[in-house]
């Protein structure tokens, strides 16, 4: 893994930059050699004033929430179905595979192949 990118759906300003400056340092980072594992602990438990829930788990923060991914991502039983593909083109969330499809559980977009 060399590159992470990191988008807060369609909006803009200072939040968006923030992240997309967290995706940029994680990226050298992690061509730098630095392993994941330390990433997700620094990152991991981060809060902000206004945490979100997302299937049932809090998430405390956007770098909170980057770790969460990054652990799914690096995790030695991570399998296929259900993998991480990109952004929905509706909302921008994420865009997962399952059973042939792609398919965001956000907003119910899906494509199928």
């Amino acid at each position: 893994m060399c590159e992470v990118f990191a988008q807060m759906g369609k909006t803009g300003g200072c939040a968006s930059s923030q992240i997309e400056a967290a995706g940029r340092l994680i990226s050298l980072a992690l061509r730098s050699g630095v392993k994941a594992e330390a990433i997700i602990k620094q990152l991991a438990g981060i809060r902000c004033p206004s945490p979100s829930w997302q299937n049932g788990v809090m998430v405390l923060s956007c770098p909170d929430a980057i770790a969460r991914v990054l652990k799914y991502r690096t995790d030695s039983t991570f399998a296929e179905s259900g993998s991480i593909m990109g952004v929905c083109p509706d909302c921008s969330g994420v865009l997962t595979h399952q059973e042939g499809c792609l398919v965001c559980h956000s907003c119910g977009y899906s494509k199928c192949s």
